[in-house]
């Protein structure tokens, strides 16, 4: 059964149910994604949620049978704000799930299911992120679905005018957004967020779709959804676009071939040394030498999350505690991050490197593979291109990369290869297909959310405390 049915469906639930007492609202512990409360600015300051009502015990029994075998969300997918950060997620369901409640119509147990996925969605939104999420009108006149909505959640229905007045009004208290899908303009639909997809009439009909929109609603947020490449994504940012989603590390066309940027040739040889096996001195002292690097290197080696028990003054400390595999980590990411900020997406595209990284590492962890730390350099490094902006051949060409990495990274070929393309499905979106190449890899299809889920935690964790791995 899903967690949140799990949890939803408890026993001290049913009992209170059972006795006639009332089902009351209990305070959800925030998830390990973040310690911030701060929200971020989509379009405005959203107050993270404190409660989340449980579902009513009369429509939880309709839908526990059947949810043994029915799946939920899909992976969650990254929406790009105007700063070029993580701001949001798209939370779509799985095929499964999206047949399951499409023969289920207005019943009950499709009341619970909502209620569930609803619930989930809050639990995103307390990160301070906005969680979308697609929900039948029809639901909200349900004041048991309707209540779990909290603050941060965005609400895209497929007619909005059906959502009785006294609900619509009683959502937007809590800083729950309500949306619609593009179609002609009308003031009539009173949405506060409208979605448009970039599909065959390209970028520049999205943004003459946004603006027709905006003349109508002046203060309404576009959500841009669909985005084949990064440079459509961005193009659709800076002209106005509140929230951006589609495949992130995509680009339409390979970068010029230009040489490696000093701080990056400098990191690569640093790696080289590790891959090489050089004595720690010798890695330190190279370390020395690069100002920035030793103020990073000590600044992470302080941080709460590698958790020393006294101070590290000293980069040979730092070597020393860290190890070579953690160094080697540190390394990557610091590869990563010498691209600078000229992307405008150049935020999002670090944290979903890490992501992609945290997910490769977390599959090997499950497979008890013995250096789960090169898995993270490899899903890492499958995201350099775009954040270097040279070939990616050109960007591993300086690297002591095994046989196996290289033709991953390079041809998509050999043992690691499966493991890219399952990132590269995640990235589409292609929930059907990742689970699938899940199963080859040798991880059950259900624990991929799961893994994923992990990821982004992980990252906006480290991100929050300021310490980059």
């Amino acid at each position: 059964m899903w967690p949140w049915l799990k949890r939803m469906l408890a026993a001290p639930v049913a009992s209170r149910a059972a006795a006639g007492l009332p089902v009351v609202s209990v305070r959800r512990p925030p998830p390990p994604a973040s310690t911030s409360s701060r929200a971020p600015n989509p379009g405005s300051a959203l107050a993270p949620p404190t409660r989340v009502p449980l579902v009513a015990p009369e429509v939880a029994a309709a839908v526990a049978e059947a949810a043994e075998s029915v799946p939920g969300f899909g992976p969650r997918r990254p929406l790009v704000g105007r700063q070029g950060q993580v701001a949001g997620f798209e939370l779509r369901l799985a095929p499964g799930a999206e047949r399951f409640l499409a023969s289920r119509g207005n019943t009950p147990g499709a009341a619970a299911h909502h209620a569930g996925l609803l619930a989930t969605a809050a639990a995103v939104a307390t990160s301070g992120r906005a969680a979308l999420v697609r929900v039948p009108a029809a639901m909200l006149a349900r004041p048991k679905v309707a209540d779990v909505a909290s603050a941060g959640t965005w609400l895209l229905l497929d007619d909005l005018a059906a959502v009785p007045a006294d609900a619509a009004a009683a959502l937007r208290n809590r800083n729950v957004r309500l949306g619609v899908a593009d179609g002609p303009p009308t003031a009539a639909a009173a949405a506060d967020f409208v979605v448009v997809q970039c599909g065959a009439g390209g970028i520049d009909t999205l943004l003459l779709s946004a603006q027709r929109w905006r003349e109508l609603l002046p203060r309404v947020a576009i959500v841009g959804l669909g985005f084949d490449h990064l440079e459509d994504m961005e193009a659709a940012l800076r002209g106005g676009v509140t929230l951006a989603g589609g495949q992130l590390g995509r680009s339409r066309d390979a970068p010029p071939p230009k040489p490696l940027g000093a701080a990056a040739h400098r990191i690569c040889e640093l790696l080289n040394h590790l891959a090489m096996d050089r004595e720690t001195q010798v890695v330190a002292e190279a370390v020395r030498g690069d100002a920035a690097l030793t103020y990073r290197l000590l600044r992470y080696a302080n941080s709460p999350a590698i958790g020393a028990k006294q101070g590290v003054e000293t980069v040979d400390n730092a070597v020393a505690l860290l190890g070579r595999r953690e160094l080697q980590r540190w390394l990557s990411v610091q590869l990563m991050l010498s691209a600078g900020s000229a992307r405008q997406a150049a935020k999002a595209l670090e944290e979903g490197a890490l992501v992609r990284g945290r997910v490769l590492e977390n599959i090997a962890r499950k497979l008890g593979e013995p250096n789960p730390g090169a898995q993270f350099t490899l899903g890492l490094l499958s995201m350099i291109e775009p954040l270097l902006q040279v070939p990616l051949a050109d960007a591993v060409a300086s690297l002591r990369l095994g046989d196996d990495v290289t033709a991953a990274l390079l041809q998509r070929e050999g043992p690691w290869a499966v493991r890219l393309h399952l990132l590269d499905a995640l990235d589409a979106g292609e929930s059907g297909q990742a689970d699938a190449l899940a199963v080859e890899v040798g991880i059950a299809a259900g624990a991929l959310t799961g893994i994923v889920d992990d990821a982004w935690g992980w990252t906006a964790q480290v991100r929050e405390e300021g310490s980059t791995p």
